[in-house]
């Protein structure tokens, strides 16, 4: 139990303990109505933060089960994945505030350069571009033939993301640019 919850706990325990000495003794309790009153609300409103505190723990248990770092939410890497889930590539996108994935003909500059990749020549030059705005991370297709397709880690579901429409991704979803796999992590 961590120490903000212990002490939500323990003010409502005084809190009932006032409102009990209260409704028992009415006779002795100068002002019993309002205390009561007082007593029982502020001891709702602390179970409630408590609660809600435990409902956080949960989240967070569910975070680990999914094998997900729970520092945070921050997407700081995006790497390319083979057939067998393992690293080809990695690329840091912290302190990054945008990002073009494509592949580097010497013409033009992309960022994550996908030409080494295993489907590279379904890959366009500048195929897709990461802009991060608002502390998250947005993708946009940049008009390409074989498009986007997204698994939100949220849900496990795929979906194909409509050409200059922006979409919002999170830790843990992976990003098909062509048939390659880019984690976000």
């Amino acid at each position: 139990m961590n120490k903000k919850r212990a002490v939500d706990f323990a003010i409502v325990f005084v809190c009932f303990a006032l409102l009990l000495i209260a409704f028992v003794y009415p006779a002795r309790t100068k002002y019993h109505e309002p205390l009561m009153w007082i007593s029982g609300g502020t001891a709702v409103f602390f179970l409630v933060m408590a609660l809600m505190d435990a409902d956080d723990r949960i989240r967070l248990e569910r975070t680990k089960k999914n094998g997900l770092p729970s520092e945070s939410g921050m997407i700081t890497e995006l790497v390319l994945l083979s057939e067998e889930d393992t690293q080809l590539s990695v690329w840091e996108l912290y302190g990054k505030t945008a990002v073009v994935i494509g592949r580097d003909v010497k013409e033009n500059q992309v960022d994550i350069d996908l030409n080494t990749s295993p489907y590279a020549s379904m890959v366009e030059i500048e195929h897709a571009v990461m802009n991060y705005s608002s502390g998250n991370w947005y993708i946009e297709d940049l008009g390409s033939k074989n498009g986007i397709q997204i698994k939100k880690a949220a849900d496990d579901k795929i979906y194909r993301l409509s050409a200059d429409t922006p979409c919002r991704v999170e830790r843990g979803d992976i990003l098909y640019i062509g048939l390659n796999r880019l984690l976000l992590r």
